[in-house]
Protein backbone atom coordinates (compact mmCIF):
# COMPACT_ATOMS: atom_id res chain seq x y z
CA UNK A 1 0.00 0.00 0.00
CA UNK A 2 1.04 3.28 -0.89
CA UNK A 3 -0.41 6.39 0.84
CA UNK A 4 -2.32 9.42 -0.81
CA UNK A 5 -2.23 12.83 0.15
CA UNK A 6 -5.08 15.15 -0.86
CA UNK A 7 -8.13 14.28 1.55
CA UNK A 8 -11.00 12.37 0.85
CA UNK A 9 -13.62 11.96 -1.74
CA UNK A 10 -16.80 14.13 -1.97
CA UNK A 11 -18.81 12.01 -4.96
CA UNK A 12 -20.75 13.38 -7.49
CA UNK A 13 -22.27 10.55 -9.83
CA UNK A 14 -20.29 9.74 -13.09
CA UNK A 15 -20.07 7.12 -15.64
CA UNK A 16 -18.53 3.76 -14.31
CA UNK A 17 -15.24 3.10 -16.04
CA UNK A 18 -14.42 -1.22 -16.62
CA UNK A 19 -11.23 -0.09 -17.79
CA UNK A 20 -9.97 0.96 -14.39
CA UNK A 21 -11.05 -2.16 -12.83
CA UNK A 22 -8.81 -3.83 -14.63
CA UNK A 23 -5.13 -1.92 -13.83
CA UNK A 24 -2.71 -3.32 -11.60
CA UNK A 25 -3.09 -1.05 -9.03
CA UNK A 26 -5.64 1.42 -8.45
CA UNK A 27 -6.16 4.50 -5.80
CA UNK A 28 -8.46 4.04 -3.23
CA UNK A 29 -10.02 6.98 -1.13
CA UNK A 30 -12.58 7.12 1.54
CA UNK A 31 -16.19 8.29 0.04
CA UNK A 32 -17.44 10.62 2.63
CA UNK A 33 -21.40 10.96 2.00
CA UNK A 34 -22.56 12.84 5.48
CA UNK A 35 -25.83 11.41 5.04
CA UNK A 36 -24.71 7.39 4.59
CA UNK A 37 -21.63 7.78 6.94
CA UNK A 38 -23.96 9.58 9.93
CA UNK A 39 -26.84 6.83 9.30
CA UNK A 40 -25.68 3.91 7.66
CA UNK A 41 -24.04 0.52 8.54
CA UNK A 42 -20.29 -0.31 8.99
CA UNK A 43 -19.26 -2.56 6.59
CA UNK A 44 -18.28 -4.66 10.00
CA UNK A 45 -21.55 -4.64 11.39
CA UNK A 46 -24.37 -7.72 11.31
CA UNK A 47 -26.50 -5.38 9.16
CA UNK A 48 -24.09 -5.80 6.21
CA UNK A 49 -22.96 -9.49 7.26
CA UNK A 50 -27.06 -10.15 6.97
CA UNK A 51 -28.30 -7.88 4.41
CA UNK A 52 -26.00 -6.85 1.73
CA UNK A 53 -23.70 -9.83 1.62
CA UNK A 54 -26.38 -11.61 -0.25
CA UNK A 55 -26.90 -8.64 -2.52
CA UNK A 56 -23.09 -7.98 -3.14
CA UNK A 57 -21.26 -11.56 -2.77
CA UNK A 58 -19.49 -12.71 -0.45
CA UNK A 59 -15.93 -11.38 -2.75
CA UNK A 60 -17.45 -8.13 -3.17
CA UNK A 61 -17.86 -7.24 0.53
CA UNK A 62 -14.28 -9.02 1.24
CA UNK A 63 -12.70 -6.37 -1.13
CA UNK A 64 -14.06 -3.99 0.74
CA UNK A 65 -13.67 -4.57 4.22
CA UNK A 66 -10.27 -5.26 2.64
CA UNK A 67 -9.97 -1.67 1.43
CA UNK A 68 -11.41 -0.32 4.28
CA UNK A 69 -9.04 -2.17 6.86
CA UNK A 70 -6.64 0.33 4.71
CA UNK A 71 -7.84 3.52 5.66
CA UNK A 72 -6.83 3.16 9.05
CA UNK A 73 -3.24 3.17 8.12
CA UNK A 74 -3.70 5.81 5.31
CA UNK A 75 -6.99 7.50 6.20
CA UNK A 76 -6.78 9.94 3.22
CA UNK A 77 -6.22 7.01 0.63
CA UNK A 78 -3.58 4.63 -1.09
CA UNK A 79 -2.38 2.85 -3.97
CA UNK A 80 -3.90 -0.64 -4.20
CA UNK A 81 -2.18 -3.85 -5.34
CA UNK A 82 -4.91 -5.74 -7.37
CA UNK A 83 -3.12 -8.77 -7.53
CA UNK A 84 -2.04 -8.66 -4.08
CA UNK A 85 -5.09 -7.91 -2.62
CA UNK A 86 -7.03 -10.75 -5.12
CA UNK A 87 -4.42 -13.49 -4.06
CA UNK A 88 -5.00 -12.21 -0.45
CA UNK A 89 -8.55 -13.40 -0.08
CA UNK A 90 -8.86 -16.26 -2.73
CA UNK A 91 -9.33 -14.56 -6.10
CA UNK A 92 -7.46 -14.45 -9.39
CA UNK A 93 -6.47 -11.26 -11.02
CA UNK A 94 -5.27 -10.47 -14.67
CA UNK A 95 -5.75 -7.44 -16.76
CA UNK A 96 -8.92 -8.78 -18.42
CA UNK A 97 -12.72 -7.86 -17.10
CA UNK A 98 -12.86 -11.79 -16.97
CA UNK A 99 -11.46 -12.30 -13.54
CA UNK A 100 -13.12 -12.73 -10.17
CA UNK A 101 -11.46 -10.10 -8.29
CA UNK A 102 -12.70 -7.36 -11.45
CA UNK A 103 -16.33 -8.60 -11.51
CA UNK A 104 -16.94 -8.60 -7.82
CA UNK A 105 -15.29 -4.45 -8.36
CA UNK A 106 -17.94 -4.11 -10.86
CA UNK A 107 -20.66 -5.56 -8.46
CA UNK A 108 -19.66 -3.12 -6.05
CA UNK A 109 -19.57 -0.14 -8.59
CA UNK A 110 -22.93 -1.63 -9.45
CA UNK A 111 -24.39 -1.79 -6.16
CA UNK A 112 -22.88 1.71 -5.12
CA UNK A 113 -20.79 0.55 -2.65
CA UNK A 114 -17.84 2.08 -4.47
CA UNK A 115 -17.71 4.85 -7.22
CA UNK A 116 -14.74 6.34 -9.77
CA UNK A 117 -12.92 9.42 -8.66
CA UNK A 118 -9.87 11.16 -10.16
CA UNK A 119 -8.52 8.47 -11.68
CA UNK A 120 -9.02 6.19 -8.84
CA UNK A 121 -11.96 4.91 -6.53
CA UNK A 122 -13.69 6.21 -3.63
CA UNK A 123 -15.06 3.83 -1.49
CA UNK A 124 -17.88 3.54 1.24
CA UNK A 125 -17.07 3.06 4.94
CA UNK A 126 -20.80 2.36 5.59
CA UNK A 127 -23.56 0.95 3.53
CA UNK A 128 -27.24 2.32 3.43
CA UNK A 129 -30.16 0.29 4.49
CA UNK A 130 -30.75 -2.01 2.33
CA UNK A 131 -32.99 -0.75 -0.55
CA UNK A 132 -36.44 -2.55 -1.07
CA UNK A 133 -35.84 -3.50 -4.31
CA UNK A 134 -33.09 -5.78 -3.22
CA UNK A 135 -35.09 -6.74 0.10
CA UNK A 136 -37.51 -8.75 -2.31
CA UNK A 137 -34.74 -11.14 -3.63
CA UNK A 138 -33.64 -11.87 0.13
CA UNK A 139 -35.37 -15.27 1.62
CA UNK A 140 -38.50 -15.00 3.36
CA UNK A 141 -36.99 -15.67 6.20
CA UNK A 142 -34.52 -12.87 6.30
CA UNK A 143 -36.90 -10.65 4.95
CA UNK A 144 -38.90 -11.45 8.26
CA UNK A 145 -36.14 -10.18 9.92
CA UNK A 146 -35.07 -7.56 8.41
CA UNK A 147 -38.95 -6.31 9.12
CA UNK A 148 -38.28 -6.37 12.77
CA UNK A 149 -34.61 -4.74 12.46
CA UNK A 150 -34.43 -1.92 14.47
CA UNK A 151 -33.04 0.98 11.57
CA UNK A 152 -31.33 3.13 14.89
CA UNK A 153 -28.60 0.14 14.91
CA UNK A 154 -27.39 -0.10 12.34
CA UNK A 155 -23.89 1.08 13.46
CA UNK A 156 -20.69 -0.45 14.63
CA UNK A 157 -22.48 -1.66 17.54
CA UNK A 158 -23.92 -4.86 16.39
CA UNK A 159 -20.45 -5.58 14.63
CA UNK A 160 -20.11 -9.34 14.04
CA UNK A 161 -16.63 -8.92 14.01
CA UNK A 162 -13.96 -7.42 16.36
CA UNK A 163 -13.15 -4.73 13.95
CA UNK A 164 -14.41 -2.35 15.27
CA UNK A 165 -15.30 0.63 12.97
Amino acid sequence: MVPRRGGCAHIVPMNKSPELLTQPTIVVVPWVDPVVDAAGASLFSRYVELYWLPVLGPSALWILRRIVMGFETFPEGYELDCAATANDIGLSFSQSPNNSFTRSLQRCLYFGALQPHQGGLAVRCYLPAVSKRHLQRLSPALREVHEAWNPGNMSGEDTASSHGT
